[in-house]
């Protein structure tokens, strides 16, 4: 049968016609998968980004804890040479002058061990955590809470935070019931109030609402506690930790059994601490731990599928065989490279 040259012509330009349209589709197809794979791999160096970020935040914060023990290592052991000089004497005996001013320099070298940039602990002797309230205590010598023979009414400005309050202590209001109006008087600003153990008032508030309790009060009013017309400015005072307390002890010349007494209390309080310590410094290795090996299965799985990339390539050879298995063996050298690194 013959073709009419027509017939040839259509045939050759529907050939020609489905090579073109097979070249823009395998153009697209090729232009896709870039995209695709430029995508992925901007993912995957996000991901080791991240890695890398959340491995560094956990190695900064186990240092600063192994930091933190230490310091309450060393307070610790120079407390327990204090305690034993001490042991050696009766327990209701005063230490000699040559002995007090002694002990007064190993308190004061403690201190500054503790209150040394780097030590790992704040002003309680805790571990340093940004996110633990701030407190203050009222100076011993302002009484709010006793019971007064007269009404009082009492203002309150707390510094250059302009806010201010009022307090109404009825004539004879016993000091609980004077408490709770100072602690609802106090509530509205996010300031929490509580008593010690030395019946002194506790002022303490989040880093968000603590400013209040940085800066200086002015008080004034009506009563016997405040004059009238008279303000009175009142500085909050930071809490006494243990070793403050062992120095005031130590500066009244107080008997080597109260001396021993505060030192036990002291030593009881970083044992607490390091405790704790001990305990977050297990959970960061164990964040760590998991990190790494979450890391090694995610590289070795990487490495496991290129390697079978490559198969299939050597397996099905053709034009770009070479090209592409060499493409796969730098980057799973680099791969092995990164994973002992």
């Amino acid at each position: 049968m013959l073709v009419k040259s027509s017939e040839k012509a259509q045939a050759i330009d529907l050939v020609n016609t489905n090579k073109s349209d097979a070249l823009v589709t395998s153009s697209k197809d090729s232009a896709n998968n870039l995209w695709k794979n430029k995508i992925v791999a901007r993912e995957e160096q996000v991901k080791v980004l991240t890695d890398w970020a959340q491995r560094g935040a956990l190695s900064q914060a186990l240092a600063k804890a192994e930091q933190s023990e230490s310091t309450i290592r060393n307070l610790y052991m120079g407390l327990e040479k204090l305690a034993q000089q001490l042991n050696t004497q009766a327990a209701n005996s005063q230490p000699q002058p040559m002995q007090q001013q002694k002990i007064k320099v190993q308190i004061a070298s403690l201190q500054g061990i503790a209150n040394k940039k780097g030590s790992g602990l704040d002003t309680q002797l805790k571990i340093t955590d940004p996110n633990r309230a701030i407190t203050k205590q009222l100076n011993a010598n302002i009484d709010l809470l006793s019971a007064r023979p007269h009404e009082e009414n009492i203002q309150l400005v707390m510094g250059r935070s302009a806010k201010s309050l009022s307090l109404k202590l009825p004539a004879y209001q016993d000091e609980k019931t004077n408490l709770t109006t100072i602690q609802n008087a106090f509530a509205p600003h996010h300031i929490n109030v509580e008593l010690n153990r030395e019946n002194r008032l506790l002022f303490s508030a989040q880093k968000e609402n603590a400013s209040p309790l940085l800066e200086p009060w002015v008080m004034s009013g009506q009563g016997v506690r405040v004059a009238a017309g008279n303000p009175i400015s009142l500085q909050l005072n930071d809490l006494d930790n243990p070793l403050n307390e062992l120095a005031k002890i130590a500066d009244k010349n107080a008997t080597i059994a109260q001396h021993r007494e505060q030192i036990q209390s002291a030593q009881r309080h970083l044992k607490a601490n390091l405790i704790k310590i001990q305990a977050q410094k297990q959970q960061l290795q164990s964040q760590l731990e998991q990190l790494d090996s979450a890391s090694s299965l995610a590289n070795t799985d990487e490495l496991l599928a290129l390697s079978l990339g490559v198969k299939q390539h050597m397996q099905n050879p053709g034009v770009n065989s070479v090209a592409a298995i060499m493409s796969q063996a730098n980057i799973t050298r680099n791969m092995v490279q990164y994973s002992l690194t």
